[in-house]
């Protein structure tokens, strides 16, 4: 899980699985970790007949009784601070600061805790498991779907998705749908660049009345720092690459690929 656990408990023979990491849990150790550094991908089906038989395995059974039979009564905060409590991996001190995090979570709406999932997921790579989180909030009704701000927001998050993916038309689409909303005034430039990802180098439909030709340069300009600047960046990688090499092979290529590079920039300059 990216982080070494030191684990002295029972091992599972039938892990815990967990679909949004991909990641198999196999004691009490990990199992504490997750709930306690994932609060946000944890929902109200976390207390299932998976999770009790993996207690169960761990000689957990006082434990997987008591979610057993309290389940129904119990908030999936209570359950997931009990289980802490029982595994005994945190201290009284990070079991405080854990309970705050859970009052937080727990007096937003239920659609702004989806959300927080859904960019969980998106901030660890997990681009189709977030868009069918965004995809759920849009296909529900409540208080915070009457936002256009926050509906906006989830267009937005959608057409993240879809560009991560290189789904640059839905993208588009999806920033069109949240600049009708709230007339954002950054999404304009967005929209021009998955554009321009499709290979037109023109302003999509609906802006022609919002951006003028002086803005519509600069959106170019903008793009075209961008390309150095990440040209720059793979210079910088083709260096780091040398660093390994023994000398004076080293010497002699870095001085190469500095001619090549001082030979790319006069051609730049008189093209």
């Amino acid at each position: 899980m990216g982080n070494l656990i030191l684990c002295r408990s029972q091992t599972a023979e039938r892990p815990y699985y967990v679909p949004e990491l991909g990641v198999r849990l196999f004691t009490g150790e990990e199992l504490s970790y997750y709930i306690y550094n994932h609060l946000l991908l944890i929902d109200e089906s976390f207390p299932d007949e998976r999770l009790l038989d993996f207690l169960e395995q761990i000689n957990q059974e006082k434990l997987a009784e008591r979610i057993r039979y309290g389940r129904e009564q119990s908030s999936l905060y209570e359950v997931l601070y009990l289980i802490l409590q029982e595994l005994r991996y945190y201290s009284s001190a990070e079991l405080f600061t854990f309970r705050k995090q859970m009052e937080q979570v727990s007096l937003t709406g239920p659609a702004n805790r989806l959300k927080a999932k859904g960019d969980a997921l998106f901030s660890r790579g997990q681009y189709f498991a977030a868009l069918r989180i965004y995809n759920q909030i849009l296909s529900q009704e409540g208080r915070e779907q009457s936002n256009k701000d926050f509906v906006g927001r989830l267009w937005v998050s959608k057409g993240a998705c879809y560009a991560r993916t290189e789904h640059f038309q839905e993208a588009l689409e999806c920033l069109q749908q949240a600049f009708v909303m709230t007339r954002d005034n950054t999404l304009p430039e967005k929209m021009y660049l998955l554009n321009v990802m499709m290979g037109r180098d023109e302003l999509p439909l609906g802006l022609e009345n919002v951006v003028d030709e002086e803005r519509l340069a600069q959106f170019r300009s903008n793009l075209e720092n961008r390309r150095n600047l990440a040209q720059y960046q793979d210079k910088g990688l083709e260096a780091a690459a040398l660093a390994d090499k023994e000398e004076p092979e080293r010497s002699r290529e870095y001085l190469e690929l500095l001619y090549r590079w001082k030979e790319e920039y006069r051609k730049h300059q008189t093209s």
